[in-house]
């Protein structure tokens, strides 16, 4: 990384710290010009993701801090890896379905690995927050997408995904779908526990366990 780079991403970082959401335009015009890639402006974001939702949980940011630190990401996020996309042909590696289950309306983290997943060739349905279980069968059944993706910073998800998994059986798209967990309020033990295929923490870990899969190793559980 270039010394212009550094001091685009130190001055979008400081930026977004200071929720000036009125600059972040501004910053991505930097980054772009500074040529930061996808990866090193994702690279970026997660600490600073992650010192927000710190934050959050501690009562010094609230609600509307975490809205905002959303808002200021997709606006950032719009620019930079539309700069990738502009340039890219040829049909997706895959598809993925990605959603904040119903009962926690935090994206922060889902949009990150969106973005990433974008970025590494994979087609994204992202259905948002708060999404209900029959909202990702319907674009799951629509789309014929391999991989759904759900991200939980909350456990009051984990019946919706229990839900999900099940509805999932019934629908009879359980064994051509991967899914995949992420978030702040999961671990490993969750794998068995909810039914579903993978989970992790990190967004490239995610990613490299879809590419995996793409290129054509087995069904697995955990990385």
């Amino acid at each position: 990384m270039n010394d212009q780079q550094l001091a685009a991403l130190s001055s979008f970082r400081e930026k977004f710290l200071g929720f000036d959401i009125d600059a972040i335009d501004r910053e991505a015009d930097g980054m772009l010009t500074a040529g930061v890639t996808v990866r090193q402006f994702l690279d970026t974001c997660m600490p600073i993701m992650a010192e927000v939702g710190e934050r959050f949980e501690k009562g010094e940011y609230y609600l509307p801090h975490l809205v905002m630190a959303g808002e200021m990401f997709k606006t950032a996020s719009r620019k930079i890896k539309g700069s990738v996309q502009a340039g890219e042909s040829g049909p997706a590696i895959a598809e993925i379905v990605l959603g904040t289950p119903m009962g926690d309306i935090h994206d922060l983290g889902k949009d990150i690995f969106g973005v990433l997943a974008e970025a590494s060739g994979f087609a994204v349905y992202n259905l948002g927050v708060d999404v209900p279980p029959e909202a990702f069968i319907a674009r799951l059944e629509e789309t014929g997408a391999a991989f759904l993706g759900l991200s939980s910073l909350l456990t009051t998800t984990f019946g919706t995904i229990e839900q999900i998994v099940a509805l999932l059986d019934k629908k009879g798209l359980r064994k051509n779908t991967q899914v995949m967990l992420g978030g702040g309020a999961t671990e490993q033990s969750l794998v068995e526990k909810l039914g579903v295929d993978f989970q992790t923490r990190d967004a490239y870990e995610g990613i490299s366990f879809i590419k995996r899969l793409t290129d054509g190793e087995m069904k697995g559980g955990s990385a």
